[in-house]
């Protein structure tokens, strides 16, 4: 049976699906073809008799989240699991426990419409001890989870959920924490540099856009006493997610919303002559699977077509993202929705983050500071952090994560990227970063949906 599921995970493709586990335990391997990695790793763990130990591992091992002890529900497969209890049984304790939820808690942080830079401070500090240098977060789910394992009875476990609700969360609180942590230190990175061109009167006009991350373009034009009066200003302003999102997408050149056959184009470009016939007739083939109504033209003039296409939206994009008279970005005005949405679900605990969009961002964020070298994002720094989530630290021998070891080892990061981007492209294949955003879902919604 365990070959089974081992042989599924190769066809995974993350969706958020109903029903996840349920179809795990009724072997439809057409239907276990859409549920993701994760569930079809917790429904082996009930085929084969996992313990709560062998399940994490293997889960870890798959770059998949461990199970988390501040969700209502996965607090009740960490007892499963821990108590060896079957399927059925662990179906059964889920609803006896749900029965003891009065009601999901709300979340304590960000509930206005409008999120601002001092709302994430004020986040930051409470969720941290700097004395102890430990997380609350990771203090309050490491101490549930060995309460779990110490509750001697079914009886004893749904007693102990219904009096420790008030610490039960939405979503996985430890990267959310990371995740606003290293935002934070990347706007006060913003602010500074602003201050700075602000008294050498040089590179003010670029510094003030990169600050377009806060809303705060009509304060700024306030006159101010001193800089710590502007700093205090801009904990009033809201935080941009779609321009954050903006940022980030151009930090990687874009290649978050670009497929591998418009980067092959972009590789190309007008240099048609130097590509061989095969060539020419493997690019055609892929603009033809995108459009239709091409299937009658030569590959030349595909190609060409697809050409022109892209010259056209270069210059509506060069329009938009031109600076106004004010010397504001219209890139504001065409943010990526989805982009933008993911941002704001990741502060406000939404959604969870998955182990690929995490690194991406803390990457994204923490970049190289000329003020504060402990900031920047090494391998060392990085493994702590995926270890405190419970994600996997970096393995070589995992495709994605020799590239990351390879960039942060890398002393022109942006090429680095660039030639491993184009060079997976050239094998019909999509990167890493392409739309990973939308990977990132509700792990609370997923369990809930598949007991009905």
């Amino acid at each position: 049976m365990a070959s089974t599921f081992e042989k599924m995970i190769q066809d995974f493709s993350k969706k958020d699906t109903t029903k996840l586990l349920e179809d795990c335990m009724k072997m439809d391997a057409k239907k276990m073809k859409k549920i993701p990695l994760r569930y079809r790793l917790i429904a082996l763990g009930f085929v084969s008799h996992m313990s709560l130990e062998q399940l994490e591992n293997k889960l870890k091992e798959n770059d998949c989240e461990q199970l988390y002890a501040r969700n209502f529900t996965e607090t009740s497969l960490i007892y499963a699991f821990y108590n060896g209890l079957s399927y059925s049984q662990w179906v059964q304790l889920e609803a006896l426990s749900r029965k003891k939820l009065i009601e999901e808690k709300k979340d304590l942080w960000f509930n206005d419409s409008i999120v601002t830079y001092g709302d994430l401070l004020k986040y930051i500090e409470a969720n941290s001890e700097i004395r102890q240098k430990e997380i609350k977060t990771q203090k309050v789910t490491k101490r549930l989870k060995e309460q779990i394992k110490n509750q001697e009875s079914q009886e004893a476990f749904l007693a102990f959920m219904e009096s420790n609700q008030q610490d039960f969360r939405i979503v996985r609180e430890k990267t959310r924490y990371y995740f606003c942590k290293y935002l934070s230190y990347y706007i006060e990175e913003k602010i500074e540099n602003y201050l700075l061109a602000r008294k050498n009167r040089f590179g003010l006009e670029q510094a003030a856009a990169e600050l377009n991350i806060l809303k705060c373009t009509a304060k700024l034009r306030q006159k101010f006493h001193d800089d710590d009066e502007i700093r205090e200003m801009l904990k009033t302003c809201g935080i941009s997610f779609g321009n954050i999102y903006d940022a980030f997408n151009y930090y990687y050149f874009e290649y978050i919303s670009s497929d591998w056959m418009e980067i092959q184009m972009e590789y190309y470009g007008s240099n048609l002559e130097d590509l061989s016939k095969s060539e020419r007739s493997k690019l055609a083939r892929a603009i033809r699977a995108y459009k239709n109504g091409w299937e009658s033209l030569s590959d030349e003039e595909v190609i060409k077509k697809k050409l022109q296409e892209m010259e056209e939206t270069e210059r509506e994009l060069d329009v938009e993202y031109a600076l106004t008279k004010n010397g504001e970005n219209n890139k504001a005005y065409r943010k990526n929705r989805m982009g933008e949405k993911s941002v704001r679900s990741y502060i406000r605990g939404m959604v969870d983050i998955d182990r690929t969009t995490l690194i991406c961002y803390l990457l994204f964020f923490g970049q190289d500071s000329l003020r504060h070298r402990e900031w920047v994002i090494t391998e060392e720094r990085l493994n702590e952090i995926l270890g405190e989530c419970g994600y996997a630290v970096l393995r070589k021998e995992n495709e994605f994560d020799w590239f990351i070891i390879q960039y942060l080892e890398s002393d022109d990061k942006m090429g680095f990227l660039m030639d491993s981007v184009t060079r997976v492209a050239m094998e019909e294949k999509n990167f890493y970063l392409y739309h990973m955003y939308q990977g990132a879902v509700n792990e609370n919604s997923k369990l809930t949906e598949l007991l009905r």
